[in-house]
């Protein structure tokens, strides 16, 4: 429970008057007679009130250094500007094109930007000529539903390998030059939206893929698929988990595909192959670009400021050319001893000693500031030198960055080769500093946040919120251990979760083609969840995650109706029984079958008479479960474990004639 907040300032300049003046007659024995303002005595009795009442307001207020001190006892310190990161598809303004290098920090500016908005490339790469690209799946050409905006599975359900081809039509040869060098494609998946893409600020690193990608090229050598030197290759989707730049080095031995009607356009195929997959679902392609690369909103910047005026006193400040983003500043000052001594960034320097070489930067003035000898040291320089001051930092940053997606680009300097650019993503991630009272507020909601693995409900919420995977739903079994599921085992802790599948009722009709009712999550995502709650558990306890327990169930339905029911109605049947007791759309409220929630025939009655109507009655419902030779009772609720899920396997639909009623009310 966070304390009560202490106020100091509870005294107003009239309350303190009127204090006084009651005191004038018994502290004066009734010698003071005249307590009006015009006495001079009343006069300086109000001016001490009001210096009184003046430090009372200051003694109430809590100055910036304080703050920052206590954020600093929680480990938290206001966050620098922070820069935005998009994904530029660079192309090359000459007539003909040629095979053009966009280096690493080529500064591209948005066009028409007044100030500029300017990003650097974060890769150098090589800019293609490319007239087309189409992409086969399987042998399959799927390049007319990428131009329809449909999305295209990267491998065909229910397998673990699969194959891919890319080809990039070129109007041009490539160059043996060009060998050494790296080009770039980018794959954009559709994908939940807890999986973050590579070029948002809230991309996850060190979640281990779902699948092996091997990517190779034809070689003129022998005609057959060689390997890209794979220390060389970049792959932003991480095994196809999430959408990214994938970065391939240009081979020297890559064979153009056969000529085809255009004897202008030269092919060459890119294979990727998929193995040993463990997907949740088919990773969908929704867009394949090439020529892309990462770009952010900042740019390095070195300047030696001018010193000869400066005195060995307090208030000498350097002035920047940009507005810097502090935490990327860095200042080298060669002192009186000839030395060049590194100096150190701080938020505040009232934490500073005399002898502490500290500065401070304030973004907004782009400056920076040091000491005054008693909090911080004072920079004297060298006279004899001419650059004593070395700054160097990153420019940039702040929400000017946060631009659309589909804006036009430039190259930002004169220098040659001059490019052109579209960024296929928006500007994400760009913030400006955060003030202290921001930093507070966060500080405070960081203490209420579920951090530790202490109750049943912590170690759901932090399987559920695991960074880069899409982990649905969760349940901790208290005193499961999975090598002793017959036992109950102290201090073990089993969460089972449910990954992020796609569902018609959520991602609309696509998710039908891909539909598992079953989805069970990779090994990467299990492992991510595991080191999760592995730093959060408490000490001797015992956390395992694993994938959820699914018991198969067959559904045999007797219904009654006047005539043969339809291909359609059957089918509708059957499909609201396997959303009813889907493990992420299911249940009576719509969020997954319940864990461990016994099968229930009356329950299943009741969806099958609703969607039946008046074409049919529901005479009864049996279930059996696990065995198809079990027998199955109707009528008799079926009991599961507390940590299983259920999987439809197959419903029966057995009908007979309706009987007519006679008699009774009408």
């Amino acid at each position: 429970m966070a304390l009560q907040t202490i106020e100091l300032d509870t005294l107003e300049w009239q309350q303190m008057v009127t204090a006084i003046r009651t005191r004038i007659v018994p502290d004066s024995q009734g010698k003071w007679t005249l307590h009006a303002p015009v006495d001079p005595g009343v006069t300086m009795l109000e001016l001490f009130a009001w210096l009184l009442d003046q430090r009372i307001y200051w003694m109430d207020q809590i100055p910036a250094s304080l703050s920052l001190a206590s954020l600093a006892l929680l480990g938290e310190a206001p966050n620098p500007a922070q820069a935005a990161v998009t994904v530029l598809q660079m192309s090359d303004p000459a007539i003909p094109p040629g095979f053009p290098v966009a280096a690493k920090g080529t500064l591209m500016q948005l066009a028409d930007s007044n100030p500029p908005v300017i990003f650097a490339l974060n890769d150098g790469l090589t800019v293609l000529p490319v007239s087309g690209i189409t992409i086969r799946v399987d042998g399959i050409d799927h390049t007319n539903d990428l131009q329809q905006c449909r999305l295209v599975p990267l491998i065909s359900g229910g397998n673990t390998s699969g194959q891919v081809e890319i080809i990039l039509s070129l109007s041009a040869k490539l160059p043996a030059i060009a060998a050494g060098q790296f080009f770039s494609i980018m794959l954009d998946l559709e994908t939940p939206g807890a999986v973050f893409p590579q070029w948002t600020a809230e991309a996850v690193s060190g979640v281990s893929a779902p699948a092996t990608l091997t990517w190779s090229y034809t070689s003129t050598s022998n005609a057959a698929s060689a390997a890209f030197a794979a220390d060389q290759i970049s792959d932003g989707t991480v095994g196809l988990r999430r959408s990214g730049v994938v970065r391939l080095p240009l081979p020297s031995d890559w064979q153009p595909e056969a000529q085809g009607s255009n004897p202008s356009i030269t092919a060459y195929k890119i294979l990727l192959q998929i193995q040993n997959a463990t997907f949740t679902y088919p990773p969908q392609l929704r867009r394949l670009k090439a020529n892309a690369v990462l770009a952010q909103n900042s740019w390095p910047r070195v300047e030696n400021p001018e010193t000869d005026n400066w005195l060995p006193l307090p208030g000498n400040i350097v002035s920047l050319s940009d507005r810097p983003i502090e935490n990327t500043v860095q200042v080298s000052v060669t002192e009186q001893d000839g030395v060049a001594h590194p100096w150190l960034p701080v938020s505040d320097l009232s934490l500073s000693g005399p002898t502490s070489r500290a500065f401070v930067v304030n973004r907004a003035t782009s400056t920076i500031g040091f000491g005054d000898g008693l909090t911080g040291r004072l920079p004297v320089t060298n006279p004899k030198n001419k650059s004593d001051i070395a700054v160097t930092y990153q420019a940039g940053g702040g929400t000017a960055g946060n631009v659309g997606e589909g804006s036009q680009w430039v190259t930002a300097t004169g220098a040659l080769p001059q490019f052109l650019a579209t960024n296929l993503a928006p500007g994400d991630g760009g913030a400006e500093s955060e003030t202290i009272a921001a930093a507070t507020a966060r500080s405070i909601a960081a203490l209420n946040e579920r951090n530790r693995a202490v109750s049943k409900t912590d170690c759901e919420n932090l399987a559920q919120t695991t960074p880069g995977v899409a982990l649905t739903r969760a349940f901790a079994a208290v005193g499961y251990h999975p090598d002793f599921p017959s036992s109950t085992v102290p201090g073990a802790i089993t969460v089972f979760v449910v990954p992020y599948a796609p569902r018609v009722q959520t991602d609309g009709d696509w998710a039908s083609d891909v539909y598992d009712p079953a989805p069970v999550p990779d090994q990467g995502a299990l492992q991510a969840a595991q080191a999760v709650l592995n730093t959060a558990k408490l000490i001797g306890g015992q956390v395992f995650v694993c994938p959820p327990v699914y018991r198969s169930v067959w559904l045999t339905l007797v219904i009654a109706v006047d005539s043969q029911l339809s291909t359609s109605l059957r089918q509708q049947i059957i499909t609201g029984l396997h959303n009813f007791l889907d493990p992420l759309v299911g249940g009576t409220a719509g969020e997954g079958w319940l864990f461990g929630d016994p099968l229930r025939p009356s329950s299943l009655l009741r969806v099958a008479q609703g969607i039946l109507g008046t074409a049919g009655d529901v005479l009864s419902v049996a279930v059996r479960i696990d065995s198809t030779n079990a027998t199955a009772q109707p009528c008799q609720d079926v009991p599961i474990q507390p940590h299983e899920l259920v999987n439809l396997v197959h419903v029966d639909l057995n009908t007979q004639r309706r009987s007519v009623q006679s008699g009774g009310l009408r």
